[in-house]
């Protein structure tokens, strides 16, 4: 009897010494973590920005030369005026229309089944608690007094589909929207769901572009495409033009590289520079108006 209670002592003593092991390892995991997290905002502060509060917009006002206008007040105000991820924080939603933008962009993540304006969805746990982007909800209302708004997906999630679709359903009918997305599957799914959107697939490079060119099932829901102004060349542009294809490109701070894209035929640039965004906008109001591809007269599917 004294031998198996010996035993069985023993037992649990190496229990508890496992069990106290595994608890300092998992103290110096935590620990480490959180000094990790710690020196990574510390050495990246736009990280912590980005995770807990969301990308603040990089909107200034830097004025160019009169000189530099080449073009007439006409073909610039025929160019959709975008303010490059304005929908961030309120206030610069309002500063951008206050400038005159045509349309406000708004990076849009979900965190506990609610879409966010944010450009990186929010670290799990971190996010729940100290996330404080603004709602797309507060910054759709923000922007009424935009021709549009211009929505880039940075998910796709069945489920943050279904989000965006319900949100924009009953929203889309009274009011202009722009839908992005690198997602074949999630701009199909929300041509389905909303007909009156306008719907862009998000091009970031030549290889994007090539793939986009090749899928004929994208291409039939597609209305156009906002790609990264150094992708676009002449010759590329013009396959757009011919396709009847929408071109947003982005994101374009200096006016010359602006009037260099609006000769190839753009129809749309985003831009930091409200003094850029102010010269599309304003009271010129020369733009085309926008409809889906399946709607516009003389436009093929």
């Amino acid at each position: 009897m004294a031998s198996g209670e010996a035993s069985r002592f023993g037992a649990a003593s190496r229990l508890g010494q496992i069990l106290r092991i595994l608890v300092a390892v998992m103290s110096c995991l935590v620990i480490s973590g959180s000094l990790y997290l710690i020196g990574l905002f510390l050495i990246t502060p736009n990280a912590a920005e980005e995770w807990t509060i969301g990308r603040r917009p990089n909107q200034y006002f830097t004025d160019f030369k009169p000189e530099q206008r080449i073009l007439s007040d006409q073909t610039y105000g025929a160019i959709f005026g975008v303010a490059h991820n304005s929908g961030g924080s309120i206030e610069a939603i309002l500063d951008a229309q206050i400038n005159g933008a045509d349309i406000i962009e708004a990076d849009v993540v979900e965190l506990d089944g609610v879409l966010y304006v944010a450009h990186k969805p929010p670290l799990p746990f971190l996010g729940q608690r100290w996330f404080r982007g603004p709602r797309l909800d507060h910054a759709w209302a923000a922007a009424s007094g935009a021709d549009a708004v211009m929505l880039d997906l940075k998910e796709s999630s069945p489920g943050y589909a279904q989000l965006v679709g319900d949100f924009l359903e009953y929203r889309s009918a009274y009011r202009q929207v722009i839908v992005s997305s690198r997602s074949h599957w999630v701009l199909r799914y929300l041509r389905e769901r909303l007909p009156n959107a306008i719907l862009l697939m998000s091009v970031p490079d030549e290889a994007g572009l090539t793939a986009m060119q090749n899928d004929a099932l994208l291409m039939a829901v597609i209305d156009g495409i906002t790609v990264r102004h150094t992708v676009l060349t002449t010759e590329n542009a013009a396959w757009l033009v011919d396709h009847d294809l929408l071109i947003f490109a982005w994101t374009v701070n200096d006016l010359e590289r602006a009037t260099e894209l609006i000769r190839m035929g753009v129809d749309g640039i985003t831009s930091d520079n409200l003094a850029i965004v102010s010269l599309f906008g304003g009271e010129t109001q020369g733009e085309q108006e926008l409809r889906p591809r399946s709607k516009a007269e003389g436009r093929g599917a």
